[in-house]
């Protein structure tokens, strides 16, 4: 059994409730992964807000 059958049958046997977190959850990395510079701007400028008095 190669490693995409042996996915494959794990995905199966998950609840539909586990394939649509684990859907969300991807479409969610590919989402900050196409705005990651966005993401690090954004987490500057909170850090400078909270350290800058």
């Amino acid at each position: 059994m190669n490693l995409f059958q042996k996915i494959k049958s794990w995905y199966a046997a998950q609840s539909d409730t586990t394939k649509a977190l684990l859907w969300i959850g991807l479409i969610a990395v590919i989402g900050i992964l196409f705005r990651w510079d966005a993401v690090v701007a954004g987490i500057q400028r909170g850090f400078h807000f909270y350290s800058s008095k």
